[in-house]
């Protein structure tokens, strides 16, 4: 599970809590029966959350790989099944028997994250709420589908950048740093973005882990999907989510779908630049 979905899992945490009390521990079973306690830095300073047993504390095991709970109700090294008609929160708590006020995710974090970002932009001189954050580079391990293409990302920025301070963050990749941008990736861990994401005044990026980081601390998104997943599954109806492979998806493709492919190719990036300008105007 990557770190996008451990985020998930803190707002059926704090949905726990809010309902009977108790703290959460999250946990993986194995086939042979072994229980295993997940740490992960998702986790950390998070008030509905333990990541260790403690003789002075219930807590309620919450099973991440419990497959009740899972979206992905088939995977197959060609295609991933998946469950879609309520967002994967809704799908979680359904399993243990309620419907969420919020499917927002949680992060807490310290002191000196925030230190650390402050730092990093007077460094830039990037203020409070006046820059735009993106992040073009999509994960391609679990399938290759949910890419966007770079060029296509470079345009939208050099549409924008001429009234707009970009930021982009990320892993480090000296082939994907987009022009006309103020380069941060690799300068950051994940929870320093994410961080760094409540600064700002927007982000922009495609389907992944920092779409829920952003959503976290209430930093609004245009996300855009293609064919390979539904909204719906994963995104927030305070973003907004631009399904540019509506016609065909979700196709739930891990191998190359040629269909997603023309799907991306096809599409006009003048329309997350109208998107975008669009919801800047709204917000100012």
């Amino acid at each position: 599970m990557g770190l996008g979905g451990y985020l998930t899992w803190t707002a059926v945490a704090r949905e726990i809590k809010n309902r009977i009390g108790v703290k959460c521990i999250p946990i993986e079973q194995s086939g042979n029966g072994i229980i295993k306690i997940i740490k992960s830095e998702i986790f950390a300073n998070n008030p509905n959350i333990i990541q260790s047993i403690s003789d002075s504390e219930f807590a309620l095991p919450i099973t991440l790989n419990n497959p009740n709970t899972n979206y992905c109700k088939k995977d197959t090294p060609e295609k991933a099944y998946h469950r879609y008609d309520k967002h994967i929160v809704e799908q979680i708590c359904e399993s243990y028997g309620f419907t969420p006020s919020s499917t927002k995710p949680d992060l807490y974090f310290t002191e000196e994250e925030v230190s650390y970002v402050e730092s990093i932009l007077t460094k830039n001189k990037i203020y409070d709420k006046n820059f735009l954050v993106i992040e073009p580079q999509s994960n391609n391990e679990y399938t290759v589908n949910k890419v966007y293409p770079l060029e296509k990302w470079q345009k939208v920025v050099d549409d924008l950048w001429k009234n707009y301070i970009i930021v982009q963050i990320g892993k480090e990749n000296k082939q994907k740093v987009l022009k006309n941008v103020i380069n941060l990736t690799g300068l950051t861990t994940f929870r320093q973005a994410a961080c760094l994401l409540s600064y700002s005044k927007l982000f922009i990026s495609s389907e992944g882990g920092l779409m829920h980081a952003a959503r976290a601390v209430n930093t609004k998104s245009v996300i855009v999907y293609t064919g390979f997943i539904h909204p719906r599954m994963t995104g927030y109806e305070e973003n907004i989510n631009l399904w540019i492979g509506e016609a065909h998806g979700p196709c739930g493709m891990k191998i190359i779908c040629e269909k997603c492919l023309n799907d991306s190719n096809r599409h006009n990036p003048e329309e997350i630049i109208k998107i975008v300008r669009k919801v800047i105007d709204q917000n100012e």
